[in-house]
C-alpha cells in the first residue's frame, strides 16, 4: 500500500497515543518515514519515539518478538531504547487509519542528548569523519548484544524471517531481488555471478551457535546514536536470526570508501574481540557479508522506485556493488584462462572452485580475496608455510653464494651428517636430488645395478613420480605410457576389508600374491631388482596391514635378490610420529630410502639414503652428479627444517596429536553408518566412507572435501576409489586447530549424509 501522508500519520499517531500512559497535551514531531513512520513525543514526564508500522509489514507475532527482544537486552543493561507498553499491558496497539487499514503502533523511550553516528550517504562518500574510538565502542556494543542474544537464545513466541543465505541472497530474499535494479544485461550478469559465489562462501559458514544467532541486522550509521554516555543502538525493525558478523558487515559496508576505512575496520574488530573472540575462519567471511549487504540494499531499492533513498542507491551504490560482483567473478576466471593458454588445461586444479592463494603462514593460507584457510592437507611445508627460519636460511645463503657439489662447502656436509643421524647406523650414505621423482628414479637405477636384474614390484594403486621409468610403473593415475613388461603389481592387504577372514589367513594370501608376482618376473627373464613402496601406503588408502606383512614382503624381495626401497616423501620426516621415518614406525627395513620436497619445506630438495656397500657398488662405476642437488642453499633449507623439527619436538608431538585425532575420528566412525573406518597414524589420517551397502562412496568423500574447502579448511581424498578422506597437515598444527578440522569434518559429514530421524549420534 502507498505510504501514509504526514497528516494522516499524525492523526493516526494522536489517536494511538490515547492508549499509552502519556499526557493528553503531549506534542508530536515528525522524524522520518521509511518502512515505519516515526514521531518524537514530548510530555512533561519524558520523551518517546512513536512508530507507526506500515500496514501488513509485520505480523503481530513478529512485532511482539522485536519488542520482547529489545526489552530483554535493556534488562541486561544493553544500551538500547526501552519499549513502553500500552496501558493494557500490551507491547503495542492496533490503530486504524482513515481508510480502515489497521497499523501497529508502539512506543519507546527517546534517547536524549544523542545524535546519529552519521548518515549513510555521507559515510559512503567519505564526507563525514567519525573517530575510530566510536567504531571500537560500537564493536564492544555489538559483541555485548550478541553475547546477550546467545545467552538467552530465542525468546518464547519468537517469530521473525531469517537473514540466512536464502534471506540474504535467495530467490525470496528479504529485501528483494537486486538483479531487478541492474541498468543493463552486463550489470545483471555480474550480480548473478557474484551472488552465486557469495552463496557458496556464506553457506560454508553454517548456522551453528558460533556463527549464527539473533542479530540487530541493520547497523547503519543512522541507527547508532552517540552521546556523552556512550553509544545506543536503535531501530530493531529488521532484527532476526542471521550471521553474527552481518551486523559488523552492515556498518563497514557504508564506510568502505572512507579514507579512514581501514582504521574503522580495525577498531570495530578490536572492540568486538575485547568481548567476543572471532574464529579466524569467520573473519574471512566478513568481506563476503559486506558485499551481500550491498546486494540487499539493491534489492530494497528495486522494490521502491521513486523513493529518495532508492535513487541514491541506484546512482551511487549500484555501480560499485555490480563492479565488486564482476571483480569477484572475474578475478580467477581470467587467471584460469591464461593458465590454460600457457601451461595448458590438463594440469589439475583442486576443488570445484579453484583456490588462488597469495600468502601463507604456519598452517594458514590466504587467498586473493583475503580469505584464510586452515591447511590440513599439504605436507610439503612440513614445518609450516613461509617458515621464518627456513626463509631466513635460504635468503642468507643465496645472498652469499650458491655452487654445486663439485666444490667444497661445509654447510652441505653438515646437512648430510645431520640428516643421516636420523637414520639407523647401517643407512649411512646419501645422494642429494631435487625431488621425490628424481629420488625414486635414482633408487630404481641403483637397485637395477646392484641386483643385476630389471624387474620391479609395485602395488596395484600407487604413484611415485613423473619420470619415464616411474610412469611405466604407475598404477594409481592415468598415464599414456604402457605398463612396463618388467613390472608386476600386487595388492596390499587391508584388515578393514578382510571379509571376515582371520589375520593369519589374510597375511598368508597377501604374501603368496607377492611371491607369485616375483615368480612371474623371474619366469619372464627380468628377475627382481626392487620393490618400491610408501611405508604408510598412503595412495593406497592407508590400509591396516596384518602383523608381519612388511617383514614378510622384505624377506621375499631379498630372497629373490632384490632391494627394498622405502618412498618417504609422504610418510617421512616425523609425519607418522614417534620416529623420524615411516619405515622406522611400520617395521619395514629398507635398503634405500627416498625423500622429496618436505626436506626443504618446499625448496627443491630430495635425497636417497642407502648403505656404504650399495653406494660403493653403484658409484664406483657410475658418476652421479646433479647441478642443483645439495647446493649450499638447498642444504641451508634442509638444515633449518631439521632444526625446526628437533627444537620444536615435532616428531613426538605428531605422535601425541595423532592419538588425540585418532580418538576423535573413532567417535565419528562409531556415530555414523557411512564411515567404514578411521585410518592412519601420527599426522597422516583419514576416514573411509561407504554407501549404505558398504561399497566405497567417492561422491560423499568429494562432497565433504568441497564443503570443507568452502568453510576454509583444506583436505583431500585418496584410495583406489577416492573414498578415503585424506588429512595430512603441516607438523606445526596445534591440537586446537586439529579440533577445528575434525569438528568441521563431522559437521560436513552429517550435513552431506544426515542420519535418519531417531538414529543415534
Amino acid at each position: 500500500m502507498p505510504p501514509l501522508s504526514t497528516e494522516a500519520a499524525l492523526a493516526l499517531a494522536t489517536a494511538a497515543l490515547a492508549h499509552f500512559d502519556v499526557a493528553p497535551d503531549a506534542t508530536l514531531t515528525f522524524v522520518k518515514q521509511r518502512e515505519n513512520v516515526v514521531f518524537r513525543v514530548r510530555d512533561g514526564a519524558g520523551d518517546y519515539a512513536l512508530r507507526i508500522h506500515r500496514h501488513g509489514h509485520r505480523t503481530p507475532e513478529q512485532l511482539a518478538s522485536e519488542l520482547d527482544f529489545m526489552a530483554s537486552l535493556a534488562a541486561r543493561g544493553l544500551a538500547v531504547p526501552k519499549p513502553v507498553p500500552a496501558r493494557s499491558g500490551a507491547p503495542f496497539v492496533m490503530q486504524a487509519d482513515a481508510d480502515g487499514n489497521a497499523h501497529q503502533v508502539d512506543l519507546q523511550r527517546w534517547v536524549n542528548g544523542a545524535a546519529g553516528l552519521g548518515e549513510a550517504p555521507e559515510a559512503w562518500t567519505g564526507s563525514d569523519n567519525p573517530e575510530p574510538a566510536h567504531f571500537e565502542a560500537l564493536g564492544e556494543l555489538a559483541a555485548a548484544a550478541h553475547a546477550a542474544s546467545r545467552a538467552q537464545g530465542r525468546l518464547p513466541g519468537f517469530s521473525r524471517p531469517a537473514w540466512d543465505v536464502e534471506g540474504l541472497l535467495g530467490e525470496g530474499a528479504l529485501w528483494g531481488d537486486p538483479r531487478r535494479l541492474a541498468a543493463d544485461a552486463e550489470q545483471r550478469a555480474a550480480i548473478e555471478a557474484g551472488t552465486e559465489i557469495l552463496r557458496e562462501r556464506l553457506t560454508a559458514l553454517g548456522t551453528g551457535p558460533s556463527t549464527y544467532g539473533v542479530i540487530h541486522a541493520d547497523f547503519t550509521p543512522e541507527n547508532v546514536l552517540v552521546s556523552p554516555e556512550g553509544l545506543t543502538l536503535i531501530d530493531f525493525d529488521d532484527f532476526g536470526e542471521g550471521f553474527w558478523l552481518f551486523d559488523l558487515a552492515t556498518i563497514l559496508f557504508w564506510y568502505q570508501n572512507h579514507p579512514r576505512a581501514a582504521e574503522y575496520r580495525e577498531a570495530l574488530l578490536r572492540g568486538y574481540e575485547r568481548t567476543e573472540p572471532i574464529n579466524p575462519l569467520h573473519v574471512d567471511a566478513l568481506d563476503a557479508l559486506i558485499l551481500a549487504r550491498g546486494l540487499t540494499y539493491l534489492g530494497w531499492a528495486a522494490d521502491r522506485p521513486g523513493d529518495e533513498t532508492s535513487a541514491f542507491l541506484e546512482a551511487e551504490v549500484l555501480p560499485a556493488v555490480a563492479a565488486q560482483c564482476a571483480e569477484l567473478a572475474a578475478r580467477d576466471a581470467e587467471l584460469i584462462e591464461r593458465r590454460g593458454t600457457t601451461i595448458g588445461p590438463y594440469s589439475p586444479l583442486f576443488y570445484r572452485t579453484p583456490r588462488h592463494f597469495v600468502h601463507g603462514e604456519g598452517v594458514w593460507l590466504t587467498d586473493a580475496f583475503g580469505r584464510t584457510y586452515l591447511d590440513a592437507y599439504n605436507n610439503v611445508p612440513q614445518v609450516g608455510h613461509a617458515n621464518p627460519r627456513v626463509a631466513a636460511a635460504v635468503a642468507e645463503q643465496i645472498a652469499t653464494h650458491n655452487v654445486h657439489t663439485r666444490y667444497l662447502h661445509e654447510g652441505v656436509v653438515n646437512y648430510a651428517e645431520e640428516l643421516l643421524a636420523t637414520f639407523s647406523p647401517e643407512l649411512d650414505r646419501l645422494y642429494f636430488t631435487n625431488s621425490g621423482s628424481e629420488s625414486n628414479d635414482l633408487a630404481l637405477r641403483i637397485a637395477r645395478h646392484v641386483s643385476g636384474n630389471s624387474g620391479i614390484l609395485t602395488t596395484d594403486f600407487s604413484y611415485h613420480g613423473n619420470t619415464l621409468t616411474l610412469a611405466a610403473m604407475t598404477t594409481g593415475l592415468d598415464v599414456s605410457e604402457p605398463f612396463g613388461e618388467h613390472v608386476r603389481r600386487f595388492p596390499i592387504p587391508d584388515l578393514e576389508h578382510a571379509g571376515g577372514r582371520g589375520e593369519a589367513e589374510v597375511l598368508a594370501e597377501a604374501l603368496a600374491q607377492v611371491a607369485e608376482a616375483i615368480a612371474s618376473l623371474q619366469e619372464a627373464g627380468h628377475g627382481l631388482s626392487a620393490v618400491l613402496v610408501d611405508p604408510s601406503f598412503s595412495t593406497e588408502g592407508l590400509p591396516r596391514l596384518p602383523q608381519g606383512y612388511l617383514e614378510g614382503l622384505a624377506a621375499l624381495v631379498h630372497d629373490a635378490g632384490g632391494l627394498v626401497i622405502a618412498d618417504e616423501v609422504q610418510s617421512g620426516l616425523g609425519r607418522l610420529g614417534g620416529a623420524w621415518w615411516g619405515h622406522q614406525v611400520t617395521g619395514l627395513v629398507p635398503d634405500l630410502v627416498t625423500m622429496g620436497k618436505p626436506l626443504g619445506n618446499g625448496f627443491p630438495l630430495g635425497g636417497v639414503v642407502t648403505s656404504q656397500a650399495v653406494m660403493d657398488s653403484f658409484s664406483s662405476t657410475n658418476m652421479y652428479f646433479n647441478t642443483f642437488a645439495g647446493t649450499p642453499v638447498a642444504s641451508a633449507a634442509g638444515r633449518a627444517v631439521l632444526a625446526e623439527v628437533h627444537e620444536r619436538g615435532l616428531v613426538q608431538r605428531a605422535a601425541e596429536l595423532g592419538e588425540h585425532v585418532r580418538a576423535r575420528l573413532a567417535e565419528i566412525e562409531a556415530g555414523h553408518p557411512l564411515v567404514a573406518s578411521a585410518k592412519g597414524r601420527g599426522l597422516f589420517f583419514g576416514l573411509e566412507l561407504v554407501d549404505a551397502d558398504g561399497t566405497p562412496n567417492p561422491e560423499l568423500a568429494k562432497a565433504i572435501v568441497e564443503r570443507l574447502a568452502n568453510e576454509g579448511i583444506l583436505i583431500s581424498r585418496i584410495g583406489p576409489h577416492d573414498s578415503v578422506l585424506k588429512i595430512r597437515p603441516p607438523l606445526v598444527i596445534t591440537a586446537k586447530q586439529l579440533d577445528v578440522v575434525v569438528d568441521a569434518l563431522s559437521r560436513a559429514l552429517h550435513e552431506a549424509a544426515p542420519l535418519p530421524v531417531g538414529a543415534g549420534a
